[in-house]
């Protein structure tokens, strides 16, 4: 496939910056600069590839929004190794799934095989909204979407080491950005100017594994007869060991050491060692029942119920990754050359391989076949089989469990991933005075296989019809040889390719003079193709033969316009008393779907000085986000789970029980053509503080409101029957079911009329028996996306930082705190809002991390603490049959310590100059995460993490 040309795109990226500086040195031409009678050429550089993120308008900063800014500096001083983890330091940041409780947490780990993030990828999330409302861009501007049956922007675009600073805007961009920019934007801005060559080495470890990697940075500057350019190229590689969930008692199978359950054998899964296990289930009047049976081992056929034995069980995690094994090469160029006085012209490009590769015991587990009665292997004389006739076993027939381990060992699922993105742009100085002009034309591509189990992906289906012929012995231990393996084993892929070209010409400058200052304008175009396209592909059916599923092919188009109007009101020339300055800006953008219609999105800001030491910011406006192409697609991505135990604390009577305390229910999960674009109100108000009496300190505060209507979303389906109050609040989402005591098994016209129906008429690409049939679903649960009808959520971040000096060195104390005060949710426009702070899956309302830094000649120490708050365990959970009720999980506090050494430049031998080597270390303590009891977990990966203690080693070399 795709993926055989390792280093295609990468050959592509740099072959074509270097024909490019080929033709530019002989054609005498130049790349982008910026007024260059006013600013230095070093200056100039930057200016003309990104100015502040949040505005057009060169010059100036964003008016009304608070910028948090992350310097390249201030990257090093945290000793975290990829950007990823750098970000989600930051208060503003949080990691729960979505406003409606569920769907993919995109960061690497917790994720073994086939859940949740299939590609393994990282995102990021401010303010706990969700993935989709926030826009990450580089330079400013867009990148591909990665991801296959969900799409989603990777955090991790460019190496670490390429960064000049990352800024973090927690407010609504849409009027500047366009879409996603809801509930904010993270914008990597690359560098721009160094001259010379620097490597770093690195290394990580902590209880899970080891991480090692190097990066390279080489850059030049010239002047020639046309002018200034320069040429800087970043690489990078790491390599990080997998590691399995064992390594932590919280993510183990069995958690009866903290008050849960054994989860290798509960409620009709089990954990199968050994050959298997014979599951039997019984009905009964408070729902199904089972008990588990080891089969026995080297049994002939006719067994008996005399040689079963007990239960052959296994604790997965002794096998499973946590963490895949990980293999990342990026590669980062930057050019710009000037062509005369008034004309430049920049390329800029970044690539990224990445593969992962999971280990997992046996992806079936939990999954079973029908052994039916009258063939050689159906164990006779067990009470309670053989069970109900089906279409696969008119006679009835009894479960077994499997172990495949034994026959194909670890199944690894890898997740192969290739990211471009690669920019070619002019910038003029223009003949009016004082304006200039920026075309550039942007081209990326992301291509991933979601799910790629090559080889080992085992056909239940074809594994049933052996053992029912004879021809396959589920009690042997015996090795079976190839061609048989082959016979019920092959290939389950998702392959998919997202594309984006991306063309805009834009003008800004200034209109004329007031006493308060120049009023500046900026305003131009934007035209953008996507183009989405997913293959899925499996063996299927009981002669094992691989077809493809489906193919998704999403294309779509957007036609932009948009302006930009900074007007200094009061400033130098007529300032007052407690108005030293007061600028407005005001914004508007219209984006005209190919699928969607168009909308207009404004937005305006203010900044008011009061003096040097006051001032006051405000913001007001509009932002949206259309469904992804993925997110409309059912063929990209639709499935049902049949039996799926589900906790049913709801109360109502017209739910039947599968066992005590959970439902039976038939989820359908995936994508929904029916989806309508998102929109938000954003309003933010705020102040920074920064006295000239206490020189280095500043104080900021902000207050925020999104008011976010039709969000799309997963909803979280373990919510839906909670509590009385959740059945009620997710009413739209959930139909009973009666099957009638004549129901049989494959047979639609004996089931409830209801069940029936909606089976007519689904759309799902893969139906995943779980446990039981579709005689015992006892409710239809919607999980699809769909479009909630609001979150309204409402917050204060406030930020202190205090910069002095002392005879014992340089000191910086400060510190970060967001504290949500409001997240009310409403499913649907009949119901009441519900507030749904501080629950499980949903946002943590504070968050915190403090620093204390010193510096004195080449040494220097940061000192971190990171608090988060505690929140409520909503989930019913039932432990020994009773339903336990919601639990308080209490706040969480680490210490993260940074040391480093930067050689001295005027001293030591001469080959250690310009070295700089940091030790650092995150949870100093190794402090274990709060136990988050929920069915068959005992951590939430959305808050917390269960790394450790992390240590890490850096040494970079300057030439």
């Amino acid at each position: 496939m795709f993926f055989s040309d390792r280093r295609g795109v990468a050959r592509r990226l740099t072959a074509g910056a270097s024909v490019l500086a080929i033709g530019l040195a002989t054609a005498g031409q130049a790349f982008a600069q910026a007024e260059k009678t006013k600013e230095s050429n070093d200056s100039t550089v930057e200016e003309v590839v990104v100015v502040a993120t949040g505005t057009n308008i060169a010059g100036v900063k964003a008016v009304g929004s608070e910028t948090v800014t992350m310097t390249a500096d201030d990257i090093k001083a945290t000793g975290l190794t990829d950007i990823h983890q750098v970000l989600k330091s930051i208060p503003q940041i949080q990691s729960t799934p979505n406003a409606g409780g569920a769907g993919q947490n995109y960061r690497e780990g917790g994720t073994t095989g086939y859940g949740g993030n299939s590609t393994q990828g990282t995102a990021v999330n401010i303010r706990g909204i969700g993935y989709g409302a926030t826009l990450t861009l580089v330079d400013g501007r867009r990148i591909a979407p990665s991801g296959a049956s969900d799409a989603y922007t990777e955090a991790i675009q460019v190496p670490i080491a390429a960064l000049e600073r990352v800024d973090v805007i927690a407010d609504g961009a849409s009027a500047i950005y366009g879409a996603d920019a809801v509930s904010g934007v993270i914008n990597y801005v690359l560098r721009k100017n160094f001259d010379g060559a620097e490597a770093t080495a690195r290394a990580t470890t902590h209880r899970f594994s080891t991480e090692v990697g190097g990066s390279f940075t080489i850059g030049r500057q010239w002047d020639n007869r046309l002018g200034h350019g320069n040429v800087i190229l970043t690489a990078d590689v790491m390599h990080r060991t997998r590691g399995k969930r064992s390594e932590s008692p919280l993510l183990m199978q069995d958690l009866r050491r903290f008050g849960g359950e054994d989860n290798r054998q509960l409620n009709g899964a089990i954990s199968s060692g050994g050959v298997g296990n014979l599951v039997v289930s019984a009905n009964g009047a408070s729902g199904t029942t089972y008990t588990y049976y080891g089969l026995p081992t080297n049994a002939g056929v006719n067994p008996t119920a005399s040689q079963l034995t007990g239960t052959n069980l296994v604790d997965t995690a002794n096998y499973n990754d946590y963490l895949p094994d990980v293999k990342r090469r990026q590669l980062a160029l930057f050019f710009n050359q000037e062509l005369n006085d008034w004309l430049s012209v920049y390329y800029e490009g970044f690539y990224t391989h990445r593969k992962t590769s999971t280990y997992q015991y046996d992806p079936n587990t939990g999954s079973s076949i029908n052994v039916c009665a009258g063939t050689p292997y159906y164990v006779s004389g067990v009470a309670g089989t053989p069970g109900s006739a089906s279409t696969t076993c008119p006679g009835g027939g009894e479960t077994f469990d499997l172990n495949f381990h034994r026959y194909i060992g670890l199944t690894e699922t890898t997740n192969p991933d290739k990211a471009f993105t690669q920019t070619i742009g002019l910038s003029a100085n223009l003949p009016v005075a004082g304006w200039r002009g920026e075309a550039y034309y942007t081209n990326g591509a992301d291509r991933t296989c979601g799910i790629c189990n090559i080889g080992k992906n085992v056909n239940l289906d074809a594994v049933a019809a052996q053992v029912n012929a004879g021809t396959l012995n589920p009690f042997s231990t015996a090795g079976l040889g190839q061609s048989q393996i082959a016979s019920f084993t092959g290939s389950n892929v998702q392959y998919s390719r997202n594309i984006m070209d991306d063309a805009v010409i834009k003008f800004n400058g200034p209109l004329f003079s007031l006493p308060g200052g120049t009023v500046r304008a900026a305003f131009g175009g934007e035209y953008s193709r996507q183009h989405e396209t997913l293959t899925n592909g499996a063996n299927r059916g009981a002669t094992n033969v691989f077809g493809i599923d489906n193919v998704s092919d999403e294309r779509r188009k957007v036609k932009s316009l948009f302006a930009e109007l900074y007007v200094p009101i009061f400033g130098s020339g007529n300032a007052l008393p407690l108005v030293q300055s007061l600028a407005v800006d005001v914004a508007a953008r219209y984006d005209d779907y190919s699928d969607f219609g168009d909308t207009t999105n404004p937005k305006i800001g203010l900044t008011w000085a009061v003096n040097d030491a006051l001032s006051f910011r405000g913001s007001a406006g509009k932002s949206f986000r259309a469904p992804t192409l993925t997110d409309k697609s059912p063929v990209v991505f639709s499935a049902e789970l049949v039996g799926v135990p589900t906790a049913n604390n709801s109360g109502d009577s017209n739910i039947g029980n599968l066992f005590p305390g959970f439902t039976s229910a038939l989820v359908a999960l995936g994508n929904n053509q029916d989806l309508q674009p998102e929109t938000a109100d954003t309003l933010s108000v705020g102040f920074d503080f920064s006295p000239p009496s206490v020189r280095g300190l500043k104080i900021s505060g902000t207050y925020y409101k999104i008011d976010y209507q039709n969000q799309i979303s997963s909803p979280n389906r373990d919510l839906y029957l909670a509590s009385a109050a959740n059945r009620a609040a997710f009413a739209n989402y959930i139909t009973p079911i009666h099957n009638p005591a004549t129901c049989v098994p494959g047979n639609t016209a004996t089931y409830d009329p209801v069940l029936r129906d909606y089976l007519a008429g689904r759309i799902a690409d893969y139906v995943v028996p779980v446990v039981g049939t579709y005689c015992q679903v006892n409710v239809i649960l919607d999980a699809r996306k769909t479009n909630l009808a609001s979150t309204v959520q409402d917050g204060v971040d406030l930020q202190a930082s205090y910069l002095f000096e002392t005879p014992a060195g340089r000191w910086n104390v400060g510190g970060s705190v967001t504290k949500i005060l409001h997240n009310k949710v409403q499913a649907s426009p009949n119901v009441a809002e519900v507030d749904r702070l501080d629950q499980l899956y949903y946002p943590v309302s504070l968050r915190g991390r403090a620093n204390l830094g010193w510096s004195k000649g080449p040494w220097s120490a940061n000192l971190f603490v990171n608090y988060t708050g505690d929140y409520t365990n909503t989930i019913p959970l039932t432990v020994g049959g009773v339903v336990v009720g919601k639990s308080k999980v209490p706040s969480w506090t680490t210490f993260d310590l940074g040391l480093s050494y930067m050689v001295p430049a005027m001293t030591g031998p001469a080959w250690l100059k310009g070295v700089r080597a940091s030790l650092n270390v995150q949870n100093v303590a190794d402090k274990d995460p709060p136990v988050v009891l929920t069915t068959g977990s005992a951590f939430d990966g959305n808050v917390h993490n269960v790394l450790g203690r992390v240590w890490s080693l850096q040494v970079t070399k300057s030439f």
